[in-house]
């Protein structure tokens, strides 16, 4: 069948359903299980893997027999080194225009966010694989017993988890990744837990994307029609989901926010400013009744000192699932500090320069400030400011309050 070489039409491209998921999670016992499901509707599946041979496309390949076709990527990740020969290959299925539907199985240390962007950021052409195709949904395959079993020894510790020297990142900071960003959960292998494990895991993932769907299934028996019936996919909605997002998003929308300057890498939505919202009538979540997992923004106009800062996060917060948030310290005060904190292990980095230190260094003019960052000045700090975003069980924020505090210059 001949390709069609130009951008298709919205109804002429096909929808695309990515399964991430961690090492084991159980991502091709899912697709061989959708593959079954096709009963003679056309469609293909991409199978990727970080090793020279790719097990996983060869065991699609014998399973699914005529039900498909597999396309085997090799030896990368998708959402780095394999990243174009993904798009490629996405693009010319659907060029070809047979096929109904195409599956995406990523590496195990693929992460969403990564997939995501081939489909809305466009290369120096102008094109993006969304003129081919159209992201229908982000799902993230979750092995629930694996998940719990390195949140337990964190959660025993009370919150402290040596760092690690250099640029390692600890397997279950990946693991929240793909819990933030999806826009279905699967929680496999429910057979391996007891009730009380897997209310304690549910609540866990509800707590750090409420917005994702969230189905429980044994050996990946999810239904077709549940999952691949139903785009859910909205860049806004999907890639804000976090709820470390959220909370943000809460404060009142301006365009100055240091998040909507990191959205280009990111791929997150703006964020806010200074100003809360009301929350009277905000509805309490399920997972924040019934197990005390809640968040809590943190804002100053003050810099930490570093020691003190690393000091506090190092040394664990009871309690604590998640930190993430948009920093400032003493020792450099020109730029923008970001941090992220999964398991108890913390990574720090510095992403921008604050437009404060670019007018106080003369390398730009008062008037360049945005207007909506302008709106928010506040001399001497100009635009420097705290936005931290901390996710736990039963926390106290009346405590981590008063130990930020202490962190202040």
């Amino acid at each position: 069948m001949p390709e069609k070489t130009g951008p298709l039409a919205d109804h002429d491209k096909p929808p695309v359903t990515v399964l991430c998921g961690f090492l084991g999670a159980g991502k091709t016992t899912l697709l061989n299980h959708l593959l079954s499901q096709a009963e003679g509707r056309r469609w293909a599946a991409v199978v990727n893997d970080v090793a020279a041979i790719n097990v996983d496309a060869a065991v699609v390949q014998r399973l699914s027999g005529d039900r498909g076709d597999v396309v085997e990527l090799g030896n990368g990740c998708v959402c780095c080194s394999s990243r174009d020969e993904l798009g490629e290959t996405i693009a010319r299925l659907a060029a070809t225009g047979g096929y109904e539907h195409i599956l995406v199985e990523t590496t195990g240390v693929a992460e969403p966010r990564g997939v995501a962007a081939l489909f809305l950021q466009r290369n120096p052409f102008g094109r993006s694989l969304d003129d081919f195709a159209r992201l229908s949904a982000l799902v993230s395959v979750i092995d629930a017993a694996h998940f719990l079993a390195e949140w337990r020894p964190y959660e025993s510790s009370g919150g402290k988890r040596a760092v690690p020297k250099g640029g390692t990142r600890p397997v279950f900071e990946l693991m929240i990744e793909q819990v933030e960003c999806a826009d279905v959960l699967v929680l496999n292998k429910a057979d391996l837990l007891g009730e009380t494990e897997r209310t304690q895991v549910e609540a866990t993932v509800r707590g750090l994307n409420g917005a994702a769907e969230v189905v429980w299934t044994e050996r990946g028996q999810v239904p077709v029609e549940f999952l691949l019936d139903r785009p859910r996919f909205d860049p806004a909605k999907t890639l804000g989901s976090a709820t470390w997002i959220r909370a943000l998003n809460e404060l009142a929308p301006s365009e100055a926010t240091p998040l909507r300057r990191v959205a280009k890498t990111a791929l997150a939505p703006s964020g806010g400013n200074l100003v809360q919202k009301p929350r009277a009538d905000r509805m309490e979540p399920d997972h924040e009744r019934r197990f005390g997992i809640r968040s809590m923004v943190y804002q100053s106009r003050r810099p930490f000192v570093r020691a003190r800062l690393e000091a506090l996060l190092g040394g664990g917060l009871p309690g604590l699932l998640r930190a993430k948030g948009f920093f400032w310290i003493q020792e450099q005060p020109d730029e923008m500090g970001f941090f992220s904190l999964a398991g108890g292990v913390v990574r720090y980095d510095f992403l921008n320069y604050w437009w404060a230190a670019l007018v106080e260094n003369g390398k730009a003019k008062r008037s360049d400030v945005p207007p909506k960052l302008e709106a928010l000045w506040q001399e001497p700090a100009g635009d420097r400011r705290q936005e931290l975003v901390f996710i736990g069980v039963g926390l106290d924020e009346a405590e981590v309050r008063r130990q930020l505090e202490a962190c202040l210059a």
